[in-house]
């Protein structure tokens, strides 16, 4: 037994989801409230026999490992480990050796302990403590909440306190806390006489430090911990560790530019507020938020780099599942000055977001001249590459649309623009759950969704398995054509074993049953069995119909390259295909 399935087998998938969402027994399975969408009914169901969730108004479904993915917004390393613990599973080794798991553990432990130092140094600074009582205004809870600190402004004072702890100079380089002296070889403290923001990962580990200097020096106003084994700052997201929750609960999240306005906005009471580290945001900081909310909402500074990050932000979120919006500040520089003004202030900037691609168009609009040719020239170069990046053909329409009017031109004429570059990404909007066994995800086709309403239907109830002789397996999608084939062979008496059959699809298969058995719970066994006849039917239509479609091609095709011999052959074909309706 691997240790994935040793960590399942000694955990009881309702007794974990139950720490997390309050459940009900409900016949052999559980229901609860949807931790992912608002709802009154509950349709969140977990089945412990078959050791799988399904949540049916998000369409989300697995196992215990992929629900701690969710409600932790955690890699699959990260939540394995998590549940591992719990189980009481040692994890075989998955690095390259085990010195690199304990030296990165080390690197956390070090890291542990610099925090608590800074955090009691601030404690003992006057104007560090100032800084952020009187200055920043923050509340003590806040300092405590995020470990705020203090690095005294000397040079081996953290160096020799964690030597005394037992950690090396090497390991103290390494973890970002040091550097190595130019003469000799010795090391000194890297952060001095500036005020400490610790960063945690999602599993509340101190990863690395940001740090602001004090008073006026020619210096470097922040510095970052610098790349490490455990710190990347294209992944760290500064506040995400105390947010998560919030985020969760409201369904969205608010990413600022700067640390103190995360603090500023906890201060305030808005707590689904997180800030880049240091960097624009990136591709992997989009996909962790991801995990939490499927609705992200930026608000930068005004400034021109400001601008140009939320342009950049907006191109690299389209290419994920998330819907953006942007909050345009006016009359403040940044959310810590607009929250000067009283929570209405902000409250308000937040419900009047734009959707990213209406504010790319506001911010054209105010960039270029459209009542000038030039002008609309610019203007339609501006705003192509974000026209290229949608994916859902209605929100195409209506933004080409609303492109032609500003520049008083044709809709014709921008979709021959946007059809002159291949930029444009495929359509992906995904109606797939994370247990299909799809590498990405995509709108399923019209054959696809009947057949996965025929498996639920056929997985939970085989009674339902005699339709199933009528399904050609030549003529089913790629998508479904194995679990059709182990089905056509089952004979419904042992799930364990077709799941066997279906190691890549396992997870999907158990989704479908589940689903089937919740949608027709309350069906006879008469109307069960009919419903998927009727399925079978109505697959069978599809199919003709894609036939009939692709033979009116072909006999075109056949009579413009003048083959009368090949025309009349599927003429015979399409009449035989009429003669069957």
């Amino acid at each position: 037994m691997n240790d994935v399935d040793e960590v399942k087998s000694r955990l009881d998938i309702v007794d974990v989801i139950g720490g997390y969402v309050p459940l009900k027994q409900a016949g052999h399975s559980f229901k609860g409230l949807s931790p992912f969408k608002s709802e009154k009914t509950p349709s969140f169901i977990v089945s412990p026999d078959k050791n799988i969730w399904h949540d049916f108004s998000s369409g989300k479904g697995g196992d215990v490992i992929t629900f701690v993915m969710e409600m932790e917004g955690l890699s699959f390393p990260e939540a394995l480990e998590m549940l591992a613990k719990r189980a009481g599973v040692k994890l075989k080794p998955r690095s390259k050796n085990t010195d690199e798991t304990s030296s990165k553990n080390n690197l956390f432990e070090a890291n542990d302990r610099a925090m608590a130092y800074y955090h009691l140094a601030l404690s003992k600074n006057t104007e560090a403590k100032d800084y952020f009582l009187k200055t920043r205004r923050l509340s003590t809870e806040i300092i405590k909440k995020f470990k705020l600190g203090y690095s005294p402004d000397t040079w081996e004072g953290l160096t020799n306190y964690l030597k005394s702890k037992g950690f090396d100079k090497k390991g103290l380089i390494e973890a970002g806390l040091c550097a190595r002296s130019t003469r000799g070889d010795g090391a000194y403290d890297l952060f001095r006489g500036r005020v400490m923001f610790p960063v945690f990962d999602m599993q509340n580990r101190v990863v690395g430090f940001s740090a602001r200097v004090l008073g006026g020096e020619k210096v470097a106003k922040y510095i970052n911990t610098p790349q490490t084994p455990i710190y990347n700052k294209s992944f760290a997201i500064y506040g995400l560790s105390q947010s998560k929750e919030a985020i969760r609960a409201n369904d969205r999240v608010v990413v600022v530019e700067g640390n103190m306005d995360v603090l500023a906005l906890h201060n305030a009471g808005f707590e689904n507020v997180v800030a880049c580290s240091g960097t624009a945001l990136t591709e992997l900081q989009v996909r962790q938020l991801s995990r939490l909310t499927k609705n992200i909402t930026l608000c930068f500074d005004g400034d021109e780099a400001g601008i140009s990050a939320t342009l950049r932000a907006i191109e690299l979120a389209g290419n994920s599942d998330a819907k953006v919006d942007v909050i345009a500040l006016r009359g403040a520089k940044d959310p810590d000055e607009l929250l000067s003004k009283g929570k209405d202030a902000w409250n308000k900037a937040v419900k009047s977001a734009k959707y990213a691609p209406d504010f790319v168009i506001y911010y054209g609009k105010q960039k270029y001249d459209t009542n000038s040719a030039p002008g609309k020239k610019q203007f339609t170069r501006f705003i192509m590459p974000m026209l290229r990046n949608l994916s859902d053909d209605i929100e195409i329409q209506h933004y080409v649309k609303k492109v032609a009017q500003i520049v008083d031109s044709t809709e014709e004429s921008i979709k021959k623009l946007l059809s002159s570059d291949d930029q444009r990404p495929l359509l992906a909007n995904s109606t797939v759950t994370d247990a299909e066994p799809q590498a990405s995800a995509r709108k399923l086709s019209l054959q696809e969704k009947q057949e996965q309403e025929l498996l639920e239907l056929c997985l939970a109830y085989p009674v339902t398995l005699p339709a199933l002789k009528d399904i050609k397996l030549s003529q089913t999608t790629e998508l479904h054509r194995n679990i059709f084939k182990s089905l056509k062979k089952y004979v419904g008496k042992d799930f364990a074993s077709l799941i066997k059959q279906l190691p890549k699809e396992a997870n999907y298969v158990k989704i479908l049953s589940l689903r089937g058995e919740q949608q027709y719970a309350d069906v006879s066994a008469h109307d069960i069995r009919l419903e998927a006849f009727t399925q079978v039917a109505r697959i069978q239509e599809t199919n003709r119909q894609n036939l009939k479609r692709s033979l009116t091609k072909q006999i075109a095709e056949a009579e413009e390259a003048g083959d009368m011999q090949k025309s009349k052959q599927l003429l015979i074909q399409y009449q035989e295909l009429l003669n069957e309706e």
